[in-house]
């Protein structure tokens, strides 16, 4: 595959290179939105990572700006690493699929998942695209079997690392390990029965650790008896079929080629399992996202569609057709061109939503006041994305352009609003999220964030 194997490789580099561009252009975009903000800065506040309901494999895409808080880099560099974190662990994944490993769909299969993203580009700390980079090397380990220890523990390795990644892991690894068991006949390998004990053990720690939140990806029989017999409720569905053309095509025309394929092949198993697994996963999906319409949840609700529709045909039907895998990368990476070119469209709301909160925040400073708290009533018109962590991303903002510019803005979601609420009389403390307002001025690093003894200030939208 001499010649063609370097345009397979050329279009994978390609196509890194491209996100790897995105990432940094569009970093205060990314990092500066939410959770992202939230963890950064957390992480400059306790040096040290920032796990969120035990899913301590995201401190493998917090090392790299945790590095550089430690080496003490300048705030828009620390935005700049965090937004490249996760493209450049997938960039890295590629790199030992490609030369190590030596299978090249596999290889292009990391960038996949990029055809059915706009929004949750925009969510920097990127659970679900580090989930499928994890997965992908898992099912390079099953694919490429090898009796040995190391094998094993790069098996046990992946797996864990994706059920701490994010609740859902649990059901790719049981995907790929379904698939295989499959494709053995029932006959499992030394690789499976490790990848087995693992998903279970793994399984029984993390649903004794999780909290609430994470339970939420699991919902009781009840809540499934209720929405078959209430599908009206489930108006995610309504979403799903909007953004058919544009995002869930590509799954959906995969599944179309496996289909066809194991049918054609006469592979019952395999196809009755892919069948099972994923209408099984789709309706799981739909009932746990049930009510939510917002732009990243509805994309992240979906995204491992594309995952379970590609692996058999990177598995089964490219390594067949392997004459035509060059066309097959052209192809992929024009998509992908394609993707980029929508995922650089929407950030067109993500900008106006930085240039709406750096307007507000250069107008406190002009005027002496930087600690700012605005009714969320006055201003959900034109702050188009509801935040609660307005706060942390008011602060890295401000404090892009030094620490001694630092501005904080909070969002006071309390209705009546208050405008003699005591706390916003505590000069010497700033507002931070609703669960927990109040945070002392000491705990704020004044490398980056340095704010004055004054009381809050209410702005509110002009008549």
């Amino acid at each position: 595959m001499g010649r063609k194997s370097f345009w397979i490789r050329l279009a994978g580099h390609a196509g890194f290179a491209v996100l790897l561009v995105l990432s940094v252009v569009l970093a205060q975009e990314r990092v500066l939105f939410v959770d992202s903000a939230a963890q950064l800065f957390e992480m400059i506040q306790r040096g040290t990572f920032v796990i969120y309901d035990h899913r301590y494999t995201m401190a493998v895409t917090q090392l790299l700006p945790l590095l550089g808080i430690k080496l003490g880099l300048p705030m828009p560099v620390l935005v700049i690493l965090y937004s490249l974190s996760a493209p450049l662990l997938g960039y890295l994944a590629f790199l030992l699929l490609t030369y190590r490993v030596k299978d090249l769909p596999l290889a292009l299969f990391l960038l996949l998942p990029l055809l059915c993203i706009r929004h949750t580009f925009f969510h920097a700390i990127s659970e679900t695209f580090s989930l499928m980079i994890y997965a992908t090397l898992l099912l390079a380990l099953l694919r490429h079997r090898k009796n040995t220890i190391l094998h094993a523990v790069g098996v046990v390795l992946c797996s864990v690392a994706c059920i701490f990644m994010h609740p859902i892991g649990m059901f790719f690894v049981l995907f790929l390990l379904g698939y295989y068991l499959v494709d053995q006949h029932f006959r499992p390998s030394p690789a499976l029965l490790v990848g087995a004990a693992t998903l279970v053990v793994a399984v029984i720690v993390k649903m004794s650790l999780s909290s609430g939140h994470d339970d939420s990806y699991l919902p009781s029989v009840a809540d499934f008896l209720y929405y078959f017999s209430h599908p009206g409720e489930i108006t995610i569905l309504h979403q799903f079929t909007i953004r058919l053309p544009d995002l869930y095509l590509y799954p959906l025309a995969l599944y179309a080629i496996a289909f066809v394929w194991h049918l054609r092949h006469r592979q019952w198993l395999r196809l009755g399992w892919g069948v099972a697994f994923n209408v099984g996963f789709f309706l799981l999906t739909a009932i746990v996202y049930h009510a939510d319409a917002g732009h990243v949840a509805v994309e992240r609700a979906w995204l491992p569609l594309i995952f379970f529709a590609g692996v058999p045909v990177a598995c089964e039907i490219i390594p067949v057709y392997r004459r035509y895998t060059q066309w097959v990368a052209l192809g992929a990476f024009l998509l992908l061109l394609l993707a980029y070119g929508k995922i650089a469209d929407s950030s067109k709301q993500y900008r106006q939503r930085l240039v709406w909160l750096k307007t507000v925040v250069d107008e406190g400073r002009r005027e002496g006041h930087r600690k700012l708290v605005a009714p969320l009533a006055d201003v959900r018109d034109q702050f188009k994305v509801q935040s609660w962590a307005t706060a942390f991303e008011t602060l890295i903002l401000s404090s892009v352009e030094g620490p001694e510019n630092t501005v904080t803005l909070y969002l006071e979601e309390d209705e009546p609003f208050n405008e003699n609420h005591p706390d916003y009389e505590v000069e010497d403390a700033y507002l931070a999220v609703p669960w927990n307002r109040l945070w002392n001025y000491s705990t704020l690093d004044p490398r980056y964030f340095q704010l004055p003894t004054q009381r809050s200030t209410v702005i509110r939208k002009s008549p």
